[in-house]
């Protein structure tokens, strides 16, 4: 049996398997070295192995754990690794960057373009086998181009500067019961700003029939491709893309993509499909 997981800073999830067909999932809080203390990820261990047991899984069985996580650069792995060693003392543990879950699950062994775009966004060249090039995502204040979070901001800025059209900044107001103040306080004052924009998305999906907002998604996604992708210079000029904001506005991005020259190949909603495949089929 291999342990795969794949882990974001709210949550992470743990599947269990003995094919790609064959698998058990466990949902726990997120794992993120670079802002967690052990304890916490520890923490998070320990509440994966109490819901394993309550699944008959047997843990002693993981003969090889592949750990895919957000924050998981060489510096903080060894966190992870030493939080996970300790209940999984004969396995052979590998620490991964989610960055590379996303490579791995769109290309597998087969060079190209990986993407996430969720609540933030990222992109990377790979190989085939590692990643080659990467431009850095630089967060939602300086960068996270393609992600929700600043689609969120786009949209509330066109909404408080008068740039939306008036019935859909009235009705996403009412709808919301939000306030310019309250808008200012969530962005400004509370924690995980980037959490409250990247919501605004699901009211941005129900409304794409209007043109102004469609083409706010699109010009979202055209920066991201001008400026992350451009540099990478694939002479393929194919993007690959995993995460909500991709599969969800992927007619979105088809549009962007044409636009930039580029084509669109596979679009996962979650890395972990493609993982599977990854680890039992090469």
């Amino acid at each position: 049996m291999i342990l795969i997981v794949d882990s974001g800073s709210t949550k992470t999830d743990w599947c269990f398997a003995t094919s790609a067909t064959a698998f058990k999932v466990v949902h726990t809080g997120g794992i993120n070295p670079a802002v967690q203390a052990k304890e916490e990820i520890e923490s998070t261990v320990a509440d994966m192995l109490l819901q394993a047991s309550r699944e008959s899984i047997s843990c002693g069985s993981v003969a090889k754990v592949s750990f895919y996580g957000a924050g998981c650069t060489e510096a903080f792995a060894p966190i992870v690794e030493a939080a996970l060693r300790s209940h999984f003392i004969t396995a052979t543990i590998s620490v991964h960057s989610d960055l590379l879950a996303a490579a791995r699950a769109l290309c597998g062994t087969a060079p190209g373009i990986a993407c996430i775009l969720g609540t933030g966004s990222n992109s990377c060249l790979y190989d085939g086998h590692a990643i080659v090039a990467h431009t850095p995502s630089l967060g939602y204040i300086l960068g996270d181009e393609g992600s929700g979070a600043v689609l969120g901001r786009m949209f509330l800025n066109a909404v408080l500067k008068g740039a939306m059209s008036e019935e859909i900044s009235k009705d996403f107001l009412e709808e919301t019961g939000l306030t310019h103040t309250d808008i200012i306080n969530k962005v400004y004052r509370q924690p995980s700003p980037n959490r409250f924009l990247a919501s605004l998305s699901k009211y941005i999906s129900r409304h794409l029939d209007d043109v102004a907002l469609e083409r706010l998604v699109v010009e979202n996604f055209e920066t991201f491709i001008s400026r992350n992708l451009s540099n990478y210079k694939a002479p393929d000029n194919v993007i690959n893309a995993v995460g909500s904001v991709a599969f969800f506005y992927k007619e979105q991005l088809r549009k962007a993509a044409l636009n930039k020259g580029y084509e669109v190949g596979h679009i996962l909603k979650s890395p972990m499909e493609g993982l599977l495949s990854y680890h039992f089929e090469t």
